[in-house]
């Protein structure tokens, strides 16, 4: 593709050393071999892509994007905002712009991963061609990706998007983080719909404040970025983000126009009656607990937004048996307690899912959770409180440490948290060992913070490790318990 072509449409302060040469491909990592490619100099926290760009030409690079001009020969792009750009020359680069596909967009601090499963999935058994982009993944109809954000960059988002043109998807289902929008990553994707689950306390080390989180939020829910919008009015905030939208709002929730009028939750899932356009529809869900509940409403509500009939959705919702990785698992153990994984890693996730398992016919509960290091400081002594309130013991442990010391991480956790049902001890294997030999008879241990991450990051290195391969070979080894099944 010729650089015209890339930039004809593009709102730039300047150009300098123009040619109209052949763009072949596109990166902002000064490390990546290219061939006639296009680097975006990106200013990060730590780095400044500007300095790194001689480098990237000496990996061929043939033009540079910038917000500032450099001493360098080739073409220069000046722009404003480069993050922005990106996503704009992505999409065109990769003809993502013209795409037919209807997109989907699922918001919030809580619940994005499993909306966007149950709905990829539903869609699925509606007969639908979908991609799914999120935090457990990319699949394109059965084709399974790994990813490593949530809301991939710019380059390999279009390039995915692409991709699932090609494989000729009809929807794609994604996750969208507070970061993505922040960083201009979905800029240039226009979203049919775009759901909003709740806002608590979470990247206080990137927003600073609540106000700023929340703001970022709100800003899917405008003309720009989306026709539509589906929010869960129960949540705190969420009036007003539905009240000062411009565009069409489905309201769910106890007060929404997609209404829950009752429910009831069992080991066997929950039951639950609603109303929508004065008609009254019981249902069914595997899926345990309040909040996900509310995820399955999210569901509803995006899928009859789409012109799915309520009727047949939750009729696929009743006869589903909905798995979302890393998400309220429990381990299938020849044991008689019962252990629970999930993902859980913000104080309101962790009240959620131990609120739900403590109104379980159950003995004890015993958490083990920790908190991951390089974020949020602010929320790891309330993820302690949470814990302490809802569980008959706990067990500190590390997560992902990241850069941080993890017993330094621990003292955070901990801090103002004094109790004699509580235990801190560092290694994550350990920590799970411990509580599993403390369960008896009718006893849960939850085991929150990673879900389904098959890796431990320490000082930048990710070394392998699975909650569920800890699980799976404590009962392995320990002669006087059978073997498990997951």
């Amino acid at each position: 593709m010729k650089l015209y072509d890339i930039i004809s449409n593009l709102k730039f302060i300047g150009i300098k050393n123009y040619k109209d040469i052949e763009i072949d491909s596109l990166t902002c990592n000064s490390k990546e071999k290219l061939v006639n490619g296009i680097y975006f100099c990106i200013k990060g926290l730590k780095n400044d892509g500007h300095d790194f760009a001689e480098n990237s030409i000496n990996n061929g690079a043939v033009c540079l994007v910038v917000e500032r001009f450099l001493d360098l020969s080739v073409p220069q792009i000046l722009v404003e905002n480069v993050r922005a750009t990106m996503s704009y020359i992505s999409s065109i680069f990769f003809g993502t712009y013209k795409s037919k596909m209807k997109f989907i967009g699922i918001t919030g601090t809580n619940g994005k991963t499993t909306t966007t499963f149950l709905i990829r999935d539903i869609l699925s058994r509606l007969g639908k061609s979908v991609g799914l982009i999120g935090t457990e993944g990319v699949s394109i109809n059965n084709l399974v990706l790994p990813n490593n954000l949530t809301t991939p960059d710019p380059l390999d988002l279009h390039r995915l998007i692409r991709d699932m043109e090609e494989n000729k998807c009809e929807y794609v289902v994604m996750e969208v983080s507070a970061h993505s929008i922040a960083l201009n990553k979905i800029d240039n994707i226009n979203y049919d719909i775009v759901g909003l689950s709740n806002i608590t306390k979470d990247h206080l080390d990137f927003f600073l404040n609540m106000d700023n989180y929340i703001k970022c939020k709100a800003s899917l829910f405008d003309y720009r970025h989306a026709k539509c919008g589906v929010i869960n009015i129960d949540a705190k905030s969420n009036k007003d983000i539905a009240k000062s939208s411009n565009i069409e709002i489905l309201t769910f929730g106890k007060d929404g126009e997609l209404k829950l009028l009752s429910s009831t939750h069992t080991l066997k899932g929950s039951d639950f009656k609603i109303e929508y356009e004065n008609k009254v529809y019981s249902g069914h869900t595997n899926l345990m607990g309040e909040y996900n509940l509310s995820n399955v409403l999210m569901a509803v509500g995006v899928l009859v937004k789409l012109n799915f009939p309520i009727k047949e959705v939750l009729n696929i919702i009743k006869n589903t048996e909905f798995n979302i990785p890393g998400r309220f698992n429990v381990l299938n153990i020849n044991a008689n307690f019962n252990v629970v994984i999930d993902y859980a890693h913000t104080p309101d996730g962790i009240s959620n899912i131990l609120n739900t398992i403590r109104h379980l016919p159950i003995a004890k509960l015993i958490t083990v959770f920790g908190c991951g290091g390089n974020r949020d400081k602010t929320k790891r002594s309330e993820m302690c409180e949470k814990a302490l309130e809802f569980s008959d013991y706990v067990v500190v442990t590390s997560d992902n440490p990241r850069d941080e010391n993890p017993d330094m991480i621990i003292d955070d956790i901990v801090r103002g948290c004094d109790s004699k049902n509580m235990v801190r001890i560092t290694d994550r294997k350990s920590a799970i060992e411990y509580a599993l030999n403390l369960a008896k008879a009718n006893d849960v241990v939850a085991i929150l913070g990673k879900g389904a991450e098959n890796y431990q990051e320490i000082k930048g290195v990710k070394h392998p490790y699975s909650d569920y391969s800890v699980v799976e070979n404590y009962f392995k080894y320990n002669s006087n318990m059978s073997e498990m099944k997951i």
